[in-house]
C-alpha cells in the first residue's frame, strides 16, 4: 500500500514538473513570438510616423516616435526620426543633441547613413550660427569622400564669410573644376584669390561673376581695385561706380575713387567723391580714420585749411597718434593764428598772384610770363631788373606745409634746363629737407622758405602804411 502511494506521488511530481516545464517552454515561446512581432512591428511603425511626417502631421508621427522609443529607448531609426522631428519644429538644438547620440550608439551605422547623419550636423550647426563645429561636419565628410561636391563647395563658402581665404581657396577651386555650373562659386573664388595676391586668375572668375549676375555688385569692387593698381584709372573708376549700388561696398568704393582722383592731383573730384560717403563712414574704426584723414590731405591739398583741421580734429579725438594728425593740428593751427600764413593759405592762387609779384618785384625781377605748375604751384619766368643784360631766371612758387624734397628740386631744375634759364630762385611757405638744401647748393637754386615769406609780406606792408 505504501508502495502505491509512493509511486502515485512520484507520478504526480513528475507530472507537475513537466506542466511547470512546458509552461516556461510556452511562455519562452510566446515571449520570443512577442519580440519577433515587436521587431517587425518597429519599423513598420517608425515608417507609418514617416509618412505622418511627410505629410506635415508632426503630432501623429511625434507620438509615434514617443511610443516605440518608451518601449526601445536607443532603437536608432525612431531616434534618427525625433532628430528629424525636431528640425521641422526648429528645436535645432535639441536636434543636434539627438544626432550626436546616436553616433554615440554601438552600430548606429546599420540603420542610418553616417554621412547623412554629418550634413544634418553641418546644417544644424550653420543655422545656430556654431561656425567651427560646422566646418569640422564638413571635414569628416570629405574624410569619407575627398570629391564631394557638395561637401567641397559648401566649406569652402564656410570659411570664406570667416575670411579664411587661404582655406577656402582650394575647396572652392576644387569643386568649381569639378560642377562648373556652381555659378555661385565665382564671386567668393575671385574675392578669394584676390586677397591672396592672384589677381590674373582672380579677375578671370570676377569676370564669370559678374557676366552669372551682374546685380552682384562685389566682384564690380575688386574688378576695380585690380584696374586700380594697374593705374588703369578709367576701367577702375567705372568699376567703383558700379561696386557704389551695394551698400556694403559704398563706402570702399568712395574712398577707392577718392585715391585714384588724389593720385593724380584732382582734389577737389576727390573731396567730392569722399564728402558723399563722409556720414556713412565709422569713424571709431581703422578704415574710418583713413578715410577721414585722406579727406582733410585733399582739402590740404586745395588749401582749404579750416576743413582739413576740422577733420584732423575729428581724428584727433578718437587717436592723436593716428599717422601725422597732430603734428598736422600744431603746423595749421600756427598759421591759421598768424595773419599773413592765413592769408597765404586761405586765398586761391589767382588771388595771390598780386602778392607774389610784388615778392617777385621785391627780389629785383620782372616777370616775363608766368604758368601754372599744379593747382597750388606756379614758376615765373624773369629778368632782373638790376641786371638787364643776364639770361633769364625761373622763380618757383609752391604753397605747402610740407617739406620741399630733394625730388622736387631736380624737377625744377629740369625746367630751368627747359626754359633756359642758368639761375633759379625757389620760394616755398614751408622749409626744405636737409637733401633738398644740398641739391640746391649744387645746381645754384637759391631757396626761401616760410620765414622768409612772413619777413617780406611784412616789409610789403608796411610799405604800405
Amino acid at each position: 500500500m505504501r508502495a502505491v502511494i509512493k509511486s502515485n506521488f512520484k507520478c504526480e511530481n513528475f507530472m507537475s514538473l513537466l506542466s511547470i516545464t512546458f509552461f516556461i517552454v510556452g511562455a519562452s515561446i510566446v515571449g520570443a513570438l512577442l519580440l519577433v512581432i515587436r521587431a517587425h512591428q518597429y519599423p513598420a511603425k517608425v515608417r507609418k510616423a514617416q509618412e505622418y511626417l511627410d505629410s506635415g502631421d508632426i503630432a501623429k508621427a511625434s507620438e509615434i516616435v514617443k511610443l516605440v522609443l518608451e518601449r526601445k529607448k536607443d532603437y536608432v531609426p525612431a531616434r534618427y526620426l525625433r532628430a528629424q522631428i525636431l528640425v521641422k519644429q526648429k528645436q535645432y538644438l535639441l536636434a543636434i543633441s539627438e544626432l550626436n547620440g546616436i553616433l554615440a550608439l554601438p552600430e548606429y551605422n546599420k540603420h542610418v547613413n553616417e554621412l547623412d547623419i554629418h550634413y544634418m550636423l553641418a546644417d544644424l550647426y550653420h543655422e545656430t550660427q556654431q561656425w567651427q563645429k560646422e566646418v569640422e561636419e564638413f571635414r569628416i565628410i570629405l574624410q569619407f569622400n575627398p570629391d564631394d561636391i557638395n561637401a567641397n563647395h559648401r566649406l569652402g563658402i564656410v570659411l570664406y564669410r570667416q575670411h579664411d581665404y587661404i582655406g577656402a581657396k582650394d575647396y572652392l577651386l576644387k569643386a568649381v573644376t569639378m560642377d562648373p555650373a556652381l555659378t555661385d562659386i565665382y564671386a567668393p573664388l575671385g574675392i578669394c584669390l584676390f586677397n591672396l595676391a592672384d589677381y590674373e586668375l582672380a579677375q578671370n572668375f570676377l569676370i564669370k561673376a559678374i557676366e552669372s549676375n551682374p546685380s552682384n555688385y562685389g566682384p564690380y569692387y575688386y574688378r576695380g581695385m585690380i584696374y586700380k593698381m594697374k593705374k588703369d584709372y578709367v576701367a577702375a573708376l567705372d568699376m567703383l561706380s558700379r561696386a557704389r549700388n551695394d551698400r556694403r561696398y559704398f563706402v570702399k568704393s568712395q574712398y577707392a575713387i577718392g585715391q585714384i582722383y588724389f593720385d593724380n592731383d584732382e582734389y577737389s573730384e576727390a573731396i567730392e567723391a569722399l564728402e558723399k560717403g563722409l556720414s556713412y563712414v565709422k569713424d571709431s574704426t581703422d578704415e574710418g580714420l583713413a578715410y577721414r584723414y585722406l579727406l582733410s590731405e585733399c582739402y590740404e591739398m586745395e588749401n582749404k585749411i579750416q576743413e582739413a583741421v576740422h577733420h584732423w580734429e575729428k581724428i584727433a579725438s578718437i587717436n592723436p597718434n593716428y599717422r601725422s594728425t597732430q603734428l598736422k593740428l600744431d603746423d595749421y593751427k600756427a598759421i591759421l593764428e598768424n595773419k599773413n600764413l592765413k592769408f597765404l593759405f586761405t586765398s586761391s592762387m589767382s588771388e595771390l598772384q598780386p602778392l607774389i609779384t610784388e615778392i617777385i618785384a621785391q627780389l629785383n625781377y620782372s616777370i616775363v610770363y608766368k604758368k601754372e605748375v599744379a593747382p597750388n604751384e606756379y614758376m615765373y619766368k624773369c629778368f632782373s631788373v638790376k641786371r638787364i643784360n643776364e639770361p633769364p631766371a625761373l622763380i618757383n612758387f609752391i604753397r605747402t606745409t610740407r617739406d620741399i624734397t630733394e625730388g622736387q628740386i631736380n624737377a625744377f631744375y629740369q625746367r630751368m634746363l627747359e626754359e633756359k634759364c642758368r639761375s633759379g630762385i625757389f620760394i616755398t611757405t614751408s622749409k626744405f629737407s636737409i637733401n633738398a638744401k644740398s641739391q640746391a647748393a649744387n645746381k645754384m637754386i637759391e631757396i626761401m622758405d616760410g620765414r622768409f615769406l612772413q619777413k617780406t609780406m611784412e616789409r610789403i606792408k608796411g610799405k604800405k602804411v
